[in-house]
């Protein structure tokens, strides 16, 4: 069962697997920084374990598992 517990944390502690991208602008004024705005966005790649525990189309597949481990504790 450790084993499990495990195998499970060290799926879900992966490092940080995305791609982000920053980018700010602003207009010059009196050699002042007016209208400064900055963009950060990030796009994580997908985890299969993390889809396969909250996406609906996996919701038989997670339950028959989860009952399989059960039944052979």
């Amino acid at each position: 069962m450790i084993r499990i517990i495990i195998i499970l944390f060290l799926l879900t502690s992966s490092p940080v697997l995305a791609e982000c991208k920053y980018y700010a602008e602003a207009d010059v004024v009196n050699d002042e920084l007016i209208n400064k705005k900055e963009h950060y966005t990030c796009k994580e790649k997908d985890n299969f374990f993390v889809q396969f525990i909250t996406e609906e189309k996996y919701q038989n597949a997670f339950v028959m598992v989860v009952a399989a481990l059960l039944e052979n504790l």
